[in-house]
């Protein structure tokens, strides 16, 4: 699941505002023009590890998941070869039941994945609906174990879907493995939202700007936000240096609407809608969407991806100074 970058246009839930460590972590408070940033826990090994088993888990159960996403299946059907994988491995399915922000009066989310089909962008909730050939299908899993969690999403072509639509998954991709890539301690994250943003741009496809990555360990959501492109107030109020212990849910979200900007040139994200389920997102426009995400862990050297999909991509890094992206 992702987080909503602003109070004003958010659907899913309040943008978090100061977060404890873990016990074992230590908080990283970082400043950004004399303020305070939100405290962020640094993991220490042995939590990063913990972090990787549920890591592990949430990419079976997403490769299980993807497995069971073929034309004729169900949503319902896909959600439950997730939530046999977790739960038969002693694992907590980590979407059902929450309910967003502390003091919300959402419904309690009733399933084990989101499921967002075409023009619905994220948080989509499994049912009876059946996949179509040309379908594109994004898929985000979550688990607990053993008190740690991980998240993770990817988006499945299903038969025959269109070439721009291929594009923009290929593109998604492109800006996954580029943030991770780009990750090396003391690099400030509006740096790597730069080179992710530029990817987007290039290829002539609109950021779902307006919602983010998170930080993540003993909790779904934690510090600091993670987005794929930069805006005046995330600055001013959210950027962060990178720094060894951090884990981060990195999630780019495409639509395949054309690139605008708004007055300040900054890049504006699609106009969304919330479907009667009280959780779906739909792209307003109708136009196609895709969503994918890794949990990944900063090191000395890099980043380590926790939560490899089947088949996994090579999206570990240990260089000592990757460089940020190359869009041409």
């Amino acid at each position: 699941m992702t987080v909503a970058t602003t109070i004003d246009r958010q659907i899913d839930h309040a943008r978090p505002t100061r977060f404890a460590s873990s016990v074992t972590g230590s908080p990283s408070i970082d400043t950004v023009a004399g303020k305070v940033r939100p405290m962020i826990a640094l993991r220490s090994s042995d939590d990063i590890a913990c972090i990787r088993r549920a890591g592990s888990l949430a990419a079976e159960a997403l490769a299980a998941a993807r497995v069971a996403c073929i034309a004729g299946a169900s949503t319902s059907s896909i959600d439950a070869a997730a939530r046999n994988t977790i739960e038969s491995a002693g694992g907590e399915p980590l979407f059902l039941g929450y309910r967003g922000s502390e003091g919300s009066a959402k419904d309690a989310f009733p399933a084990t994945t989101c499921i967002s089909i075409n023009d619905e962008l994220v948080h989509g909730v499994p049912s009876a609906r059946v996949i179509v050939d040309g379908d594109l299908v994004s898929i985000d899993v979550g688990v607990r174990l053993d008190g740690w969690c991980a998240d993770c999403a990817n988006t499945v072509a299903v038969g025959a879907v269109s070439a721009p639509s291929r594009r923009m998954l290929e593109c998604t991709e492109r800006m996954l493995a580029c943030a991770i890539e780009s990750i090396v301690p003391g690099r400030r994250w509006s740096e790597v939202a730069r080179a992710v943003e530029a990817i987007a741009v290039a290829e002539g496809f609109t950021i779902a700007a307006d919602f983010v990555g998170h930080g993540i360990g003993r909790a779904l959501h934690e510090a600091p936000q993670v987005p794929c492109t930069v805006y005046r107030s995330y600055l001013e109020c959210g950027d962060f240096t990178l720094r060894p212990g951090m884990v981060l849910a990195i999630e780019p979200m495409l639509v395949l609407e054309p690139v605008r900007h708004n007055a300040l040139g900054e890049l504006v994200g699609p106009r969304v809608a919330l479907a009667a389920d009280g959780w779906t997102v739909m792209v307003a426009s109708g136009a196609p969407s895709c969503h994918v995400e890794h949990t990944v862990a900063v090191n000395r050297d890099g980043a380590e991806v926790l939560t490899r999909f089947v088949p996994s991509n090579s999206y570990t890094t240990t260089k000592q100074s990757p460089s940020l992206c190359n869009v041409s």
